[in-house]
């Protein structure tokens, strides 16, 4: 029996490690890709991998209206979920964005913060859930979700820290790509600018 328990423990160290270790190799991905879409596809199957469910999802805090959005859900074009507007105050992501904490939530029928619509927009079903805060520079710029767990498993400690884990590091690839192509666009602007400057040097 000692045995048996503790090959059981080692399996699972060993089951952590590995993930821990992806975690790592994840985050150097993402600080190398610059292009929003590809980065957000990258963050998505990622949060499903790690976590082993059937799907995820990124909302962002819009930087100008202050409003809370969807960015990329699964594998859902982003045509069918920009429209999308999450209230701050009567759903989940509401919830974790204001208080900067994450939340299990093992059936969300059971939970008033449950915002239904969502699942009837995007004709989706969703069951349980674990959505965690991304920070960046010590704000909340939104929150990462990972949606139905696979195998009918309940959502744990491991990876409530594996998913903070990547929102970390996804807050912070998203922020470096914003800036990117801020910089970018002012570099556009600045040789637009200048060509009719010289024109009339």
């Amino acid at each position: 029996m000692t045995v048996t328990r503790s090959n059981q423990g080692n399996e699972k160290f060993d089951h952590l490690l590995a993930r821990y270790e992806r975690i790592v190799e994840i985050g150097q991905q993402l600080n190398s890709m610059l292009d929003h879409v590809s980065l957000l596809q990258r963050i998505i199957a990622a949060a499903t991998e790690l976590t082993e469910t059937e799907s995820a999802s990124i909302l962002l805090i819009d930087p100008v209206t202050g409003e809370l959005r969807f960015e990329l859900v699964g594998t859902l074009n982003s045509s069918d979920i920009e429209t999308i507007i999450v209230p701050m105050e009567g759903s989940i992501a509401g919830w974790v964005v204001t208080h900067g904490e994450p939340r299990v939530i093992e059936d969300v029928r059971q939970d008033s913060n449950f915002y239904s619509s969502v699942d009837d927009q995007l004709k989706f079903h969703t069951r349980n859930l674990l959505a965690v805060p991304m920070r960046a520079h010590n704000r909340v710029i939104g929150t990462l979700e990972a949606v139905n767990k696979r195998s009918g498993e309940r959502f744990n400690d491991d990876d409530v820290k594996t998913l903070s884990m990547l929102a970390t590091q996804a807050a912070i690839a998203i922020e470096n790509a914003r800036l990117f192509q801020q910089s970018d666009f002012m570099a556009e602007v600045v040789h637009e600018l200048r060509s009719p400057l010289a024109a009339l040097r």
